[in-house]
């Protein structure tokens, strides 16, 4: 008997290819030094800024690793690092303009991606499979989901 992939192994094969199409799309619009591993940075933060501390919780990441996204964004021009106006003692990062011209560079990709799939599967069917998706991401009992919404889901809907 013919044993079916692992849907978690074709579930990161397919964002690999978004990644990769994210990467491509990124360079093409002129943003070279930048790659989908600094989507959450993009992707999570506030249009006031964020903290640090804060991005780094929303996107599951370790402070210190989302530090290295946030100065490698910082030295290319795309974010800025500032004091936070309620607290002396804290840093927000907020987008440069260069910064939210990556955002839209990345979300015509994304938007290029979708109709893609809407082409190659069926618009009903991706309708459908983001259903299904969000429940399971939002699944209730989910050791994942916890008790709040998922940033796995972050800021593209």
């Amino acid at each position: 008997m013919d044993r079916p992939a692992p849907l978690g192994n074709l579930l990161a094969a397919a964002a690999r290819t978004l990644a990769a199409e994210l990467d491509a799309g990124i360079a093409a619009a002129g943003f070279e030094d930048v790659r989908a591993a600094h989507a959450p940075v993009f992707q999570l933060i506030e249009p006031a800024g964020t903290r640090l501390t804060v991005l780094a919780e929303r996107a599951g990441m370790t402070k210190q690793a989302m530090g290295e996204l946030v100065r490698h964004l910082d030295r290319q021009g795309y974010v800025e690092v500032a004091g936070d106006p309620d607290d002396r003692r804290a840093k927000l990062v907020r987008l440069t303009e260069r910064g939210w011209a990556v955002v839209d560079a990345g979300v015509a990709v994304i938007e290029r991606f979708d109709n893609h799939l809407d082409d190659i599967v069926g618009a009903d069917e991706v309708t459908r499979l983001r259903r299904t998706l969000l429940r399971i991401i939002g699944g209730a009992g989910s050791t994942y989901a916890g008790d709040s919404p998922s940033t796995a889901v972050m800021r593209m809907e």
